[in-house]
């Protein structure tokens, strides 16, 4: 009681005392306008908050009249962003987030923002900008960010950000790059996944037109973690050109989450040459939806020989496109992608498949005969859990290892 007594007779400030590398350590977690308030405390702590190596920008108030009192905060935001890296003199940026709306006229804002983390050798750059025009202009994401020596982590979300990559040296030092897009209307955002000779980690998110003719390849050599996710508005049924090729003979980790789009994501893989065998692949989940090809998870299989765990998860949504007035059943919707069994058993489920977890089934027969199929040829299997009762009933009477046991969950 007596030293908290005299801790605050005395009135002292620990904070202050701390070393400013630690200081700036802290600030460096808080809105970079939050940060900048510390500056009028003293003289120190305004040399402090110009050496945060974070800085973190975000103005998500989005107005389609631009009324006066919200034109004013936004002309503030601009004039902020613009003071800031002002200070920066020579310092190194460690990240640099942006998260704003923005007007078609102030695209070169931007632009100029990103070029100055870039000068300042950003490490990790995270940018969300998303254009108030209903007409969506685009500008091109600087070059200076594909040439950036210093840049390890990119994430970009926008619907008015293109991509024109230089045909060489692109992307040197990039480990990370998480993309998502908004009806993309060219192909450009797919020649960003073709150039990363050192990327580890990949995701890409995209809602996509339903008339759009959708290309493009990926390319890393040292990619180890791949994410996929593809929505449409289109309805089930009509025809669209989807043309992926993934080369990444590392890849350990595959999710891939899709709508009826993806039902041409991996068609002919032979001869596309799509799927080179993911030899250190031992986790896979496969998110399908109302309109979905078995053949993809047969190819799969075949290519992910040292595979332990499988995870097939079947969603609702695609069909609800459909006009329930439409002579067009889901039974007929099913039929079209039936199982067929493969002339061979993939060697995973021979040698490696140890745990296999079915989600969403209803018990169409398809359904009830790819687990079958799983459950009779996993040779080391040990446990399948499934989600229901009929499909349950079934499995018990099947199996192909003696140590296997079927769960109901």
């Amino acid at each position: 009681m007596c030293s908290k007594s005299n801790s605050q007779a005395t009135g002292k400030d620990r904070i202050s005392e701390l070393p400013d590398a630690v200081l700036c350590h802290i600030l460096s977690f808080i809105p970079t306008k939050y940060s900048v308030r510390t500056s009028i405390l003293s003289t120190r702590w305004k040399s402090i908050c110009g050496s945060v190596p974070n800085l973190d920008f975000e103005f998500e108030q989005m107005s389609t009249t631009w009324k006066e009192e919200y034109m004013s905060n936004y002309v503030g935001f601009l004039m902020f962003v613009d003071w800031i890296l002002s200070l920066r003199d020579s310092l190194d940026i460690q990240k640099f987030r942006l998260h704003c709306y923005c007007r078609v006229e102030d695209f070169s804002h931007i632009v100029g923002w990103i070029c100055t983390a870039i000068r300042h050798n950003v490490v990790e750059l995270d940018l969300c900008v998303y254009s108030d025009n209903v007409v969506c202009p685009t500008f091109e994401l600087p070059q200076c960010v594909f040439m950036s020596k210093t840049l390890v982590v990119l994430k970009v979300k926008s619907n008015c950000i293109t991509y024109a990559p230089p045909t060489s040296g692109c992307f040197p030092s990039l480990k990370f790059l998480d993309v998502k897009v908004d009806y993309p209307e060219d192909d450009s955002v797919g020649e960003l996944f073709a150039c990363c000779p050192v990327l580890e980690d990949l995701s890409i998110d995209a809602t996509i037109r339903d008339a759009l003719i959708l290309s493009f390849k990926v390319s890393a050599p040292e990619l180890k973690r791949l994410r996929m996710t593809f929505f449409s508005d289109m309805i089930v049924g009509k025809d669209f050109m989807y043309d992926i090729s993934i080369n990444a003979p590392k890849l350990e980790n595959l999710d891939i989450k899709q709508d009826s789009l993806s039902v041409y994501l991996f068609e002919n893989l032979n001869s596309l040459g799509c799927l080179p065998a993911f030899d250190h692949l031992t986790e896979l989940k496969l998110v399908l939806y109302d309109c979905y090809r078995w053949d993809l998870l047969t190819e799969l299989l075949k290519k992910s020989p040292n595979l332990e765990s499988l995870v097939i998860e079947h969603k609702k949504e695609c069909v609800k496109n459909y006009d329930e007035t439409e002579s067009y059943s889901k039974d007929v919707l099913y039929s079209e992608h039936r199982w067929s069994t493969p002339e061979s058993v993939p060697i995973c489920l021979i040698s490696h498949l140890k745990t296999i977890t079915v989600r969403g089934f209803e018990g169409y027969p398809h359904e009830k005969k790819v687990a079958k199929y799983l459950l009779n040829n996993g040779e080391v299997l040990t446990k399948m859990t499934v989600y229901n009762d009929e499909l349950y009933k079934e499995l018990m009477l099947e199996r192909g290892s003696r140590t296997c046991w079927v769960e109901l969950v």
